[in-house]
């Protein structure tokens, strides 16, 4: 599993080569807020033997480097860094949550080094109850608790859901305070027409953390967007659906290769 570093911090990776072949499409993973490897597994298993694939853990997440961040625009140069460090041509950039709005950001700054974007759960604006901001650093467990009741759907097993909020729980609460600031700051709802690359919007039809308003605003405003939906889903839809969640990116990707 490689690591990528940087001056001061350091950012762990799992990738399904080392090196990575040039003569395939490659798949990048980005995380949400408290997130890591473990949210993507589903995707990196299941897309690994159609396309390169790298899934990212943040600074201060999983393996990585103990300090987070509190800017998306600073988890946009730990993405930068991952590319030019491992990926062997342009990949597509797939963020979840806080790791879309990593995801746009890395599309609008850094352009000519992404080939198209899959933002799920997520919008150009992601504004944080100031009860959740405060309970992640006075009330840690119940708080994480708390947020991923209402990241999943009701129709939901619950071992899915109990997985979740301890994969969240492992974490500390400083980074992920830093992470949900981050997103509580972050709004580029006035240039997302800015985007270039294409975009495929996912989103689960019971997310009650970024609703389905949240993506068809992306999929109307961003000029080669396109939105698919899935039922029973809610905000963690990338591991309560990842079967159709998989096939949707893989359509998407060899809609690129075959363009």
């Amino acid at each position: 599993m490689p690591t990528v570093e940087l001056k001061d911090r350091k950012i762990h990776c799992l990738t399904s080569g080392d090196p990575l072949p040039s003569d395939r499409m490659t798949l990048l993973f980005v995380h949400g807020a408290g997130g890591n490897l473990n949210h993507w597994i589903n995707q990196f298993d299941g897309l690994k033997g159609d396309f390169n694939v790298i899934v990212a853990e943040l600074p201060g997440h999983g393996n990585s480097s103990p300090q987070g961040a509190n800017r998306v625009e600073r988890y946009a140069e730990d993405v930068s860094a991952v590319i030019d460090a491992l990926a062997p041509n342009r990949p597509v950039v797939a963020g979840h949550s806080m790791g879309g709005a990593i995801a746009q950001t890395a599309s609008l700054q850094y352009p000519d080094k992404l080939s198209g974007l899959v933002l799920i759960g997520t919008g150009c604006r992601l504004k944080v109850l100031q009860s959740i901001l405060d309970g992640l650093l006075t009330n840690f467990e119940n708080t994480v608790a708390m947020i991923n009741r209402y990241a999943f759907s009701k129709f939901t097993d619950e071992d899915i859901i109990q997985e979740g909020t301890a994969e969240m729980a492992k974490t500390p609460p400083s980074v992920i305070h830093g992470d949900f600031l981050a997103c509580d700051r972050f709004d580029i709802c006035d240039r997302v027409s800015e985007i270039s690359h294409p975009t495929l919007v996912l989103c689960g039809e019971d997310d009650q953390l970024t609703p389905v308003k949240y993506s068809r605003f992306l999929s109307e405003n961003i000029p080669s967007a396109r939105l698919q939906t899935f039922p029973r889903a809610g905000h963690m839809v990338m591991m309560e659906k990842p079967a159709e969640v998989n096939e949707a990116i893989r359509e998407f990707v060899r809609s690129l290769q075959v363009g």
